[in-house]
């Protein structure tokens, strides 16, 4: 049961939001193991989710992983998202890769060749003076 915003929550929630990218409750429990436990790492990922602070996505691989975007709320006291960074640096978490692991593979669609690129296979052509169809010569 989550029980609101802590200093706890805030220090989580301004790591992630520093450091960017997409946090599983396994990796933010590694990096901070000697001041977290799991438990209080899920605790305060739930709060700040439900309060709107994070943004979550499930991942085949990851699991749920969770990143402060420019659609998510600021602490209260804590200037936004992307007020702290500069105008060209992008969105605060950078997107996720697909997952090549699964699914089907489809290649982009080929680009159709101009009109007349492949008259040259119906056109006959000379050899020693003689018509000959174009795929070879006739004994």
């Amino acid at each position: 049961m989550a029980k609101g915003l802590t200093l706890d929550c805030a220090a989580l929630w301004a790591f992630i939001r520093k450091d960017g990218g997409w946090w599983s409750v396994l990796r933010l429990t590694s990096h901070w193991s000697p001041t977290y436990s799991l438990a209080e790492v899920e605790e305060c990922l739930a709060t700040l989710l439900k309060g709107g602070f994070l943004e979550c996505q499930t991942l085949h691989r990851a699991g749920t992983v969770y990143a402060v975007t420019p659609t998510c709320l600021p602490l209260p006291g804590a200037a936004s998202a992307t007020t702290t960074q500069p105008e060209d640096a992008g969105p605060t978490a950078a997107p996720t890769r697909p997952d090549a692991m699964r699914g089907a593979y489809v290649p982009t669609p080929m680009p159709t060749a101009r009109r007349g690129a492949l008259d040259h296979t119906n056109c006959p052509s000379l050899l020693q003076g003689k018509r000959n169809a174009y795929r070879g010569t006739a004994a």
